[in-house]
């Protein structure tokens, strides 16, 4: 458990994020893990001081249980990940462009230009797809030469 309380808190602060399926899967398991040592503790706790409000608690922990399936089926229905709202349009060994599509017809589609390295990739660019031409982001030394020139037109 402490691995993946480790784990998950990395992912918060590095720039860094592991593959997508991965962080869904740590969301998907914390919950769970830490719901089964804390009804440990309580019960534990329960046993040993034979309190009725301990013993509440206890009763209380249980009932989360259909509460924290309702939480994880609604992420599931809600996530991005298992629907067609995102398109990778060109993927090498250093970066990935992919076009975010709006949820609705009247939200904006984004482009975003992420860093990979192995597993990991971080978000360098990000904004609306309006006036992007996605074809001519086909290769590196092209999303280079894109990312200097938006660098340029931000000081401007």
């Amino acid at each position: 458990m402490w691995a993946e309380l480790l784990w998950l808190i990395f992912n918060w602060i590095s720039p860094w994020k592991l593959w997508s399926d991965a962080n869904t899967l740590i969301v998907c398991t914390l919950p769970w893990l830490i719901l089964f040592f804390l009804i440990r503790y309580i019960k534990r706790k329960w046993e040993e001081e034979g309190n009725a409000s301990i013993g509440c608690l206890y009763t209380s922990t249980w009932m989360t249980v259909p509460l924290i399936i309702a939480l994880q089926l609604f992420y599931l229905w809600i996530s991005p990940l298992f629907d067609k709202s995102n398109e990778i349009v060109y993927e090498d060994t250093h970066y990935r462009v992919t076009i975010l599509y709006g949820f609705l017809a009247t939200n904006t589609d984004f482009i975003r230009i992420d860093e990979v390295f192995g597993p990991f990739h971080r978000e360098v660019y990000q904004s609306e797809r309006y006036g992007i031409d996605t074809k001519k982001l086909n290769s590196t030394t092209a999303i280079e030469a894109f990312l200097k020139q938006q660098k340029q037109q931000a000081a401007d």
